[in-house]
């Protein structure tokens, strides 16, 4: 029939269905050009998904649609219309990529749409034998991927309930473009969020820099570090052990996962994760982990339903030493494996205790120089004083008074005494102010007779144990009187012309470290 034998209805008809068709795709291109708009000026991604979602139904009229993405290894349902009939879909569905066992999954693999009769043979069993009990087309179905710099990121279904429904190829079309919108309004938040974490990551450690410039106190740098790590990579457990001899020692952390709970000391000598990190300075995650955990730590994280994989351990490296590790773990949340700029993150994190105990240590070494300095100082001007006092006296009492008393105050002891040789005896001469104590024993001069018997007849110093020993039993218990802590003693020869005349002998209570022996 030729357009002059066709009548006047049939024109008219045509017509209408050119202007439906026409209108129809207005109607989608303005859907397009709102969803476009909406993309480029969103903040809420689901929003945007829900819009793409519900307008891409409505446009090639069918009853449902739902929006799965990709998370770790598994596709979570993000968006859906009110009226969803897809089997199972409730909105805590989550569907299994591997190995192409759903529809979603193969079309994740294939990065193809599918249809129809070939969508309907990747359904689950329990798919299909829902269908049709529900009386519905399986076939009635269409899945298309979510494609960002060609990698798929999730997919977009689309299911009607008029049995023998196929969607026509410019209805596909219009679903791939609604599928390329929510891609890009994906991507558009990845890139957002992933500028927002490296802003939030510098600014945490520009706070971390700022507080290390001015920090007197490395316990708070170290916390400061840990819980700072353990937000930014949003881990439930971060630990800073330090080397102490022959053992890693905690000294700050997060106690957030209740799978974990570290020992307070770890010895580098047993092979073990933390070990194995400090010898090879190199960080170490995910399975690798799990084969350099002890067996105890393995059996209670998988005995709770943890992932012993969801975990990881940088070393703490200051002048190319190993000085610590930081550790951190999720074994709560399985399936969790830190990312390689998450790892980045917690090296520099790493990086930055490293220098906040580098800095201590200098200031202490500093500090310690200085007390040193200062204290070899005052020894020089009391020797000083001394010397322009014997410079000028006639009174040797006063000399050996002044002597013994500063003595005493430069080595931080109660008693001191001077004895001199007289005949075969060494008889006590001058003793410090500040010690009641006035000995009236007369020491003969031998090795092994007494204290300062000892060091007058050896010409050497004489301290530590078997000096102490020696103390006469009257000064040891004018000492035990005054209280303190253990006692110490020791004593030195005075020489004149290489000869023996007498000894200075020091008592009192032990003092912490290496001062007992000043």
């Amino acid at each position: 029939m030729n357009d002059d034998q066709k009548t006047k209805e049939q024109l008219l008809e045509e017509l209408a269905l050119a202007q439906g068709r026409i209108e129809l795709e207005r109607e989608r291109s303005s859907a397009l050009q709102e969803v476009s708009k909406r993309v480029a000026s969103a903040h809420d991604t689901d929003e945007v998904l829900d819009l793409i979602m519900n307008e891409a139904v409505r446009l090639i009229g069918a009853a449902a649609g739902i929006i799965r993405l990709l998370d770790g290894n598994r596709l979570v349902l993000r968006a859906a219309t009110a009226s969803s009939i897809f089997p199972g879909s409730a909105a805590s569905q989550i569907v299994n990529v591997e190995k192409w066992t759903s529809l979603s999954g193969h079309v994740m693999t294939t990065k193809k749409p599918l249809s129809g009769e070939d969508a309907a043979k990747m359904l689950t069993s329990e798919a299909r034998q829902l269908f049709v009990e529900q009386g519905r087309d399986p076939a009635a179905i269409s899945t298309l991927p979510l494609l960002a710099n060609d990698q798929s990121i999730g997919t977009i279904s689309v299911s009607d309930t008029t049995y023998g429904r196929r969607f026509t190829e410019d209805e596909i079309s219009l679903l791939m473009a609604f599928a390329d919108q929510a891609a890009l309004a994906l991507e558009k938040a990845r890139l957002v969020n992933e500028a927002e974490t490296e802003r939030e990551r510098a600014d945490s450690l520009y706070r971390v820099s700022n507080l290390l410039a001015g920090a007197h106190d490395t316990d708070a740098v170290l916390n400061l570090i840990v819980n700072e790590a353990a937000r930014l990579v949003g881990a439930t457990t971060v630990f800073i052990r330090l080397l102490e001899g022959d053992s890693l020692v905690l000294r700050a952390g997060t106690r957030g996962d209740a799978n974990y709970e570290p020992t307070e000391e770890t010895p580098i000598w047993v092979a073990n994760l933390l070990a194995h990190v400090m010898t090879t300075k190199k960080p170490l995650f995910g399975e690798e982990v799990v084969g350099w955990m002890g067996p105890d730590l393995l059996r209670t994280i998988e005995k709770q339903g943890g992932d012993p994989a969801a975990g990881g351990v940088v070393p703490l490296v200051a002048n190319d030493q190993s000085i610590g590790t930081l550790a951190v773990a999720d074994f709560d949340h399985r399936g969790r494996r830190f990312k390689d700029d998450e790892i980045a993150l917690l090296m520099g994190f790493a990086d930055q205790a490293a220098l906040a105990l580098e800095k201590a240590r200098l200031v202490n070494e500093a500090e310690t120089e200085k007390e040193r300095a200062e204290t070899e100082r005052e020894r020089a001007d009391s020797l000083y004083r001394v010397s322009n006092l014997l410079a000028g006296a006639h009174d040797t009492d006063e000399v050996l008074d002044l002597i013994v008393n500063e003595a005493a105050r430069l080595i931080d002891v109660r008693l001191v005494l001077i004895r001199l040789l007289e005949g075969d005896s060494l008889v006590l001469r001058a003793r410090t102010h500040a010690f009641g104590y006035e000995s009236q024993t007369i020491y003969r001069v031998g090795e092994g007779t007494s204290m300062p018997g000892h060091a007058l007849a050896t010409q050497k110093p004489f301290f530590g144990e078997e000096a102490t020993k020696l103390i006469a039993p009257e000064a040891r218990r004018a000492l035990e009187k005054q209280g303190g802590g253990p006692v110490a003693a020791g004593s030195v020869p005075i020489l004149a012309n290489g000869q023996s005349i007498g000894t200075l002998v020091r008592s009192g209570h032990r003092q912490p470290g290496p001062a007992v022996q000043r």
